[in-house]
């Protein structure tokens, strides 16, 4: 009788689904926009050929070979040679440029008698990814100067190579990124955005779905679909949309693994059970909200409000451990966190499957918590849906 009631809930859902057009734009639309955009526009890893412009008030033979430099950065793209700052400044502020580099007057005598010259930089850095990547070339190439004036004066001073190479970098640099050896900006940004996207959708039509029935007063009908029973009426109305959600999820990670070859060194059933225990602990957020905030504007904002924060304190930007006490304790309480964590100690670092036991528990609890308010939810849709 239970496989039934849930059977017959699950149709009456898929009913209500294509009588609205709008919820499978939201169930299945927006996640794969979003996987379309990052995975098209970060293809390529980081952003190649930013425009920037050069200011070069010298044109000397040495400010020229800074600029041809500055040009074969595969960054850097010199769309323009201002003739003064103010022009510069001006392009700019049109979009036309998203940095310039400012040469001053008698740059090459000034290196030459050891005067230390000042190169401007100009970047525009509302443009976050653009503006730093145009400073970190702008260094680059200041130093690569620098070190090149400072390596001809010592030749002629008849110090030999390898001397003159020890004193302009004591320290030899043996970098080696871990997780992420090819600093993709995309390995970083997708990993943790589109899921972050596929949680807020999660949360929005979950509670779009069971808010529906309350507000026209049609739990009726729903639980007569069930044969009375809440927790097969729930059962039945959620398991339409982790399952959808849960296919897009799979499919996600198949793009980022499979075919974009991000970086993955676990058995690939450890990311698709965090996949699926993180949307059905996303709908039993709404669950528990809607347990304890009854009323139906107070609780799409309180899921929204949830959505939208993760973006910010899943700890994909800035470290967990260095934000206020309330904001950490805060994130223990976004399902997108633990998944985060347990792709980062999974697919990233491969350790075994123990160290993200707490993960998984966790993702585990929310289904606990929202099972032990079901009689209070019963109460709810009982009363406001009727």
């Amino acid at each position: 009788m239970m496989c039934s009631g849930v059977w017959r809930v699950i149709v009456r859902e898929w009913r209500c689904i294509v009588a609205q057009p709008l919820l499978p734009l939201c169930m299945i639309g927006m996640p794969l926009f979003g996987m379309l955009f990052f995975l098209t526009m970060l293809s390529n890893g980081l952003p190649e050929h930013v425009p920037t412009a050069v200011v070069d008030l010298d044109n000397s033979a040495l400010s020229r070979g800074f600029v041809r430099n500055l040009q074969a950065q595969q960054a850097i793209d010199v769309v323009m040679q201002c003739n003064s700052y103010s022009e510069a400044r001006d392009a700019m502020q049109r979009n036309d440029i998203y940095g310039f580099i400012l040469i001053p007057h008698r740059f090459a005598a000034m290196l030459a008698d050891a005067k230390q010259p000042a190169i401007s930089f100009y970047t525009n850095d509302a443009y976050l990814i653009p503006g730093s990547l145009l400073y970190e070339c702008y260094t680059t190439q200041s130093m690569l100067v620098s070190a090149g004036v400072v390596q001809e004066v010592l030749q002629s001073l008849g110090l030999p190579e390898r001397r003159i190479l020890s004193l302009l970098q004591p320290l030899a640099i043996d970098s080696q990124p871990l997780g992420n050896p090819w600093l993709n900006y995309s390995v970083y940004l997708s990993n943790s955005f589109l899921p972050t996207i596929l949680q807020l959708m999660v949360l929005l039509v979950t509670m779009y779905a069971i808010a529906r029935e309350i507000k026209h007063r049609r739990t009726d009908a729903w639980l007569l679909a069930a044969r009375g029973s809440m927790p097969v009426a729930l059962v039945g109305k959620l398991l339409v949309y982790a399952f959808v959600f849960i296919i897009e999820g799979v499919l996600l990670q198949s793009l980022l693994y499979g075919y974009m070859q991000y970086p993955h060194h676990a058995p690939m059933w450890r990311m698709v059970c965090a996949m699926a225990l993180m949307v059905v602990a996303t709908q039993s957020i709404v669950l528990i909200v809607l347990s304890i905030v009854p009323i139906l504007s107070i609780a799409y904002s309180v899921v929204s409000v949830i959505g939208v924060v993760s973006f910010s304190l899943g700890g994909f930007s800035f470290p967990v451990p260095e934000m206020y006490v309330p904001f950490r304790v805060l994130t223990n309480l976004l399902p997108v966190r633990h998944y985060f964590l347990i792709y980062v100690n999974n697919a990233l670092n491969g350790y075994p499957l123990y160290y993200c036991r707490g993960e998984y528990i966790a993702l585990l609890l929310f289904v606990l918590v929202a099972l032990l308010l079901l009689p209070r939810l019963y109460s709810v849709v009982w009363r406001y849906g009727r």
